[in-house]
C-alpha cells in the first residue's frame, strides 16, 4: 500500500440495520487503513442525529477530511460538532478541528451532526478520507454505536448504548428545603417582613449543586437534601450547574474543567438517595456554541443524564425558555442529547415568561418529541417578563410549585431559581447567588396569592 493510502485512513461500504427509530450503518476495516462507523443515533419526523466514528488502523495521521454523498437528494446537514462540516447539495465534507486531527495507529475520533431529509434517510455507502476511497467487507451490527468522542481534554465516557432506568413520575408533595438563604432570612425576620418572607421560605424550592464547593462537599449536599426529602416521603428538585463554559463567562460564569466534568458528575450522582427531580445544567443547551470553552457539550450532557438517571434521578434537560429558542431549535438541540436516559426537558429556569406562555411552548416541543414531559420554573413569573433577565424590578412570585398529572405533557411547576437570590451585579443587585432581601420582599409583595 502506498504511503499516501496508508496515511489517509479510510472508510468502507456501509450496511444498515434499524431498531425502532435508530438506524445504524457500520463498516468493516480496510486491509490496513481504518474503520469507520456511521450511525443514525436518533430520527424524528424529517430530522435525524448522525454520528461518524473514525478508527485509524494505519500509520499516524496529523489531520483528516471525511467526505460522502447522501444517497437521497433531500438529505442535508444543518449543524455539527467536533468537525468543520461543509456541504454542496448532497455532498458532505467534514474535517478535523485541530485537537482531534492527530490519530495514532489504533486511535479513533468521532463527530456528530444534525441532519434533515425529505422522503427517506438512507445511509451513505461510499466514503473518502483525504481524497482516498476505502473499501472492504461489510459487517452489519445491531443497535447504535457509541456516542461522540470528547473534546481536547479528557471528558466523559461514551454516550449511552441502552435505554434509561425508568424512574416513574412522582406523586405526593414537594419538599420544603430548610437549608437555603430564604429560610434563614425568614427565621431572622419579624412582623410584616417575616410574613412576606414566609411566602418564599415555606414554599418548596430547588437545591442548587455546582462547583462552588469541592466534589466531596457537593456529593454530601446531594446526599443531605435527597435523604431529608426521602425520609419525609416527599420529592425534592435538584439543579446540576457545573457545565464547562457555564454562562459563557457572564455573572454565573465558571463550571468544572472539561477534564473533570465526568468525574464530578459521578461523584455528585453517588450522593443521590431516593428519586429526586434533577434539572440538568440551566442555559447549557440554549447557549450551545455561543462561546468557547464548552468542549464536547453534547457529550457532557449525555453523560450527565446517564449517570444521574442510573443513580436514581429523574432528569429534565434545561432547554431555555419561550423567549429564547424557537420550537424548531429547541427540538433539534434536545434531540442531540436524546432521551435514552433523560425523561424530559425544563423550561423558564431563572426567567420570567408566564406559565401559560411556557406551557404553550412546552406542549409544542413535547409533541415534536413524541410526548416527552417537561417542567416549568414559576418562581418569579407572576407578572411575566418585561424583557430583562437580570434582576428586573416589578416582578412577582409565580404559581406555587406542584406535581402535575393530567392529559398534558406538563409534569410539574417548580421553583427552580431561588427567589430573593441575585442574578448578578446588575440593576443594583449583589453578586450572583447572594441574598437580596429588598428584591425578595418585592417579589413576595407583588405575588397574587
Amino acid at each position: 500500500m502506498s504511503a499516501r493510502r496508508t496515511a489517509s485512513a479510510l472508510l468502507t461500504a456501509a450496511a444498515l440495520s434499524v431498531t425502532g427509530l435508530t438506524a445504524v450503518a457500520s463498516t468493516a476495516s480496510a486491509a490496513d487503513g481504518c474503520r469507520v462507523d456511521y450511525t443514525v443515533q436518533s430520527q424524528w419526523n424529517s430530522g435525524f442525529q448522525g454520528d461518524v466514528k473514525i478508527t485509524n488502523l494505519g500509520s499516524p495521521l496529523s489531520s483528516w477530511t471525511v467526505a460522502w454523498t447522501f444517497p437521497s437528494s433531500g438529505q442535508r446537514v444543518s449543524q455539527s460538532w467536533n468537525a468543520n462540516v461543509t456541504t454542496s447539495g448532497s455532498r458532505v465534507s467534514a474535517s478535523s478541528i485541530g485537537w482531534n486531527g492527530s490519530l495514532g495507529t489504533g486511535a479513533s475520533t468521532q463527530f456528530g451532526f444534525i441532519g434533515s431529509f425529505t422522503d427517506s434517510n438512507p445511509v451513505p455507502t461510499s466514503f473518502t478520507v483525504n481524497g482516498v476511497t476505502c473499501t472492504g467487507t461489510v459487517t452489519p451490527t445491531q443497535g447504535p454505536t457509541q456516542g461522540p468522542t470528547q473534546g481536547p481534554t479528557q471528558g466523559p465516557t461514551q454516550g449511552p448504548t441502552q435505554g434509561p432506568t425508568q424512574n416513574p413520575q412522582p406523586s405526593g408533595d414537594l419538599y420544603v428545603d430548610t437549608e437555603n438563604q430564604s429560610y434563614a432570612a425568614w427565621q431572622a425576620a419579624s412582623g410584616s417582613t417575616k410574613d412576606l418572607l414566609a411566602k418564599i421560605a415555606l414554599t418548596p424550592q430547588s437545591v442548587w449543586i455546582g462547583n462552588w464547593n469541592s466534589p466531596s462537599v457537593s456529593q454530601q449536599q446531594m446526599r443531605d437534601a435527597t435523604s431529608r426529602a426521602s425520609a419525609a416521603g416527599k420529592t425534592v428538585s435538584v439543579v446540576i450547574y457545573a457545565i464547562p463554559g457555564r454562562d459563557c463567562g457572564s455573572y454565573s460564569g465558571g463550571g468544572v474543567a472539561e477534564s473533570e466534568y465526568a468525574q464530578w458528575i459521578d461523584t455528585v450522582a453517588s450522593g443521590i438517595v431516593g428519586k429526586p427531580i434533577v434539572i440538568l445544567e440551566p442555559d447549557a443547551l440554549a447557549q450551545l456554541g455561543d462561546c468557547g470553552g464548552q468542549g464536547d457539550r453534547v457529550g457532557f450532557l449525555r453523560y450527565a443524564a446517564k449517570s444521574l438517571t442510573q443513580a436514581g434521578g429523574r432528569v429534565y434537560i434545561d432547554a431555555g425558555h419561550s423567549g429564547w429558542l424557537s420550537v424548531d431549535t429547541a427540538v433539534n438541540r434536545l434531540n442531540q442529547i436524546g432521551f435514552q436516559y433523560a425523561v424530559g426537558f425544563a423550561l423558564n429556569t431563572s426567567n420570567y415568561q408566564t406559565t401559560s406562555a411556557s406551557q404553550q411552548y412546552g406542549e409544542q416541543i413535547s409533541q415534536r418529541l413524541g410526548g416527552k414531559g417537561y417542567v416549568i420554573d414559576t418562581s418569579r413569573n407572576g407578572n411575566g417578563s418585561n424583557g430583562e433577565w437580570c434582576n428586573p424590578r416589578g416582578r412577582a412570585l409565580g404559581d406555587k410549585p406542584r406535581l402535575v398529572n393530567d392529559s398534558t405533557g406538563l409534569d410539574a411547576l417548580l421553583w427552580v431559581k431561588l427567589p430573593g437570590e441575585s442574578d448578578g451585579t446588575c440593576n443594583g443587585g449583589p453578586a450572583a447567588g447572594q441574598w437580596w432581601q429588598d428584591m425578595a420582599l418585592e417579589l413576595a409583595r407583588n405575588a397574587k396569592w
